[in-house]
């Protein structure tokens, strides 16, 4: 059931019961509320998703960054053993097969002073 149209002011909303109105002012004001709201919800998704992406891109990064650090350790590791001076011994040995110095064997011969032709 319907309440009865009647007659008012230019300001009132026909349709009203008796002290009940609504003016075009008071409905933008509403549709104001409505919108902040809206906005409001919109800009706290968006800061939200942007810093889930930051969270993501972080946690990547930082996988990274440890695999990186994995990666040096084994590679100073492998420096330090071939740098090792039995090993290199071994492989001059082996593989060049060149033989320790013998200082008996060596010849020292001292450079003369003088005018080189």
């Amino acid at each position: 059931m319907q309440a009865p149209l009647r007659k008012g002011k230019k300001e009132e909303t026909l349709g009203r019961a008796e002290g009940v109105t609504r003016t075009g002012r008071s409905l933008l004001f509403g549709l104001l509320l409505l919108g902040i709201t809206a906005l409001s919800s919109l800009v706290y998704t968006w800061q939200r998703q942007v810093v889930e992406s930051m969270l993501e891109s972080n946690l990547r990064l930082e996988k990274q960054l440890e695999a990186t650090e994995k990666k040096i350790e084994t590679l100073e590791f492998e420096v330090a053993a071939l740098g090792a001076l039995s090993r290199i011994e071994v492989r001059a040995a082996g593989q060049l097969n060149m033989v320790p110095l013998c200082w008996d064997d060596v010849v020292i011969i001292e450079r003369m002073e003088g005018k080189a032709k």
